[in-house]
């Protein structure tokens, strides 16, 4: 499986994804079935890192599956946060500000797994979807 999805932490507020070179959207959908999974599993808001460190390109149907990422989200998903290379992370707030605008003006950009936990510890509040979504 190039999708991998499972916690990042032992106290189970953070699912990370973790996405290998040549994933598909088929891998991604899959991974999202399970992080519902897990998601329902507990009762309490989770963040979410997308990891992307080993993945240099976004598929190409990207831009047409983009609605299917954000509909519906578990309640209790908080924080997002996207980490990669910075070729990356420019291409997907391109596509991002394409479809939502403003929203795209909040993201936050890093290049390591420490950055991103360190963003989600210090973001401390946890969101509901679609309020905040950080680029690490």
């Amino acid at each position: 499986m190039k999708v991998i999805v499972g916690w990042d932490n032992e106290a189970k507020t953070i699912l990370r994804f973790h996405f290998s070179e040549d994933w598909e959207w088929n891998e991604f959908q899959a991974a999202l079935q399970e992080a519902e999974s897990l998601l329902a599993s507990v009762g309490h808001m989770v963040d979410v890192i997308a990891d992307f460190q080993g993945s240099n390109r976004v598929p190409t149907e990207t831009l047409a599956r983009l609605a299917y990422v954000g509909s519906p989200c578990p309640i209790n998903m908080g924080n997002i946060v996207l980490v990669g290379s910075k070729l990356f992370a420019t291409t997907t707030l391109a596509i991002f500000q394409t479809f939502y605008g403003k929203v795209a003006q909040t993201f936050e950009f890093t290049h390591s797994l420490e950055r991103a936990r360190a963003l989600l510890a210090k973001a401390g509040i946890r969101y509901p979807v679609g309020q905040k979504v950080m680029f690490a």
